[in-house]
């Protein structure tokens, strides 16, 4: 069962979560106590400038699932360490197992994770207008996925195993490798 308890406007979450759920900017920031999954068939929407902090070792798992974190140019929406002093791959980052065909990321931020985005199914989803610092890797195997007006910076590997993608109009700097 998905847990969330609100106190001084952040939430807590954990589990699973069974049925559509939206993640709103007035109930920000959520902080990932353990992992979160969300399980066939269902939503996690993030609302605009809602911010995610993941504590030590946590995913955020889209198990057969959708997740629409759509952003705009002015509020973004961010996934990122809960702790004080952050290193990359503190948190495990976004898995996408089988993610459904909707899954998107459009003005994201995301840092200090193993993988910022761990494609491991060859799932089908949107990548743009999003950053990608501080992490391990940024998005590992993305598969025929393309990634558009994206920025790698910071990461030990911007992008790993992106055989048959497209990458168009990203800025992919300061990575200890860049492309793998």
């Amino acid at each position: 069962n998905l847990f969330a308890a609100s106190s001084f406007s952040q939430t807590f979450v954990s589990g699973g979560i069974f049925s559509n759920t939206v993640w709103t900017l007035a109930n920000s920031p959520y902080i990932v106590t353990d992992t979160v999954v969300v399980f066939p068939n269902v939503t996690l929407t993030i609302e605009p400038g809602v911010i995610v902090k993941f504590d030590a070792n946590n995913v955020l798992e889209i198990r057969q699932g959708i997740l629409v974190a759509d952003g705009t140019v002015s509020n973004s929406i961010t996934f990122t360490s809960n702790s004080l002093t952050p290193s990359a791959g503190i948190w495990k980052g976004i898995l996408l197992t089988y993610a459904i065909a909707g899954t998107k990321f459009n003005y994201c931020n995301i840092s200090y994770a193993v993988n910022g985005i761990d494609n491991q199914s060859s799932s089908s989803f949107t990548l743009k207008n999003s950053n990608f610092t501080h992490n391990q890797t940024g998005v590992y195997y993305i598969g025929q996925i393309p990634i558009d007006s994206c920025t790698f910076r910071y990461n030990s590997t911007g992008i790993e195993q992106s055989s048959g993608s497209t990458v168009n109009f990203c800025t992919i700097s300061n990575n200890m490798t860049g492309v793998d």
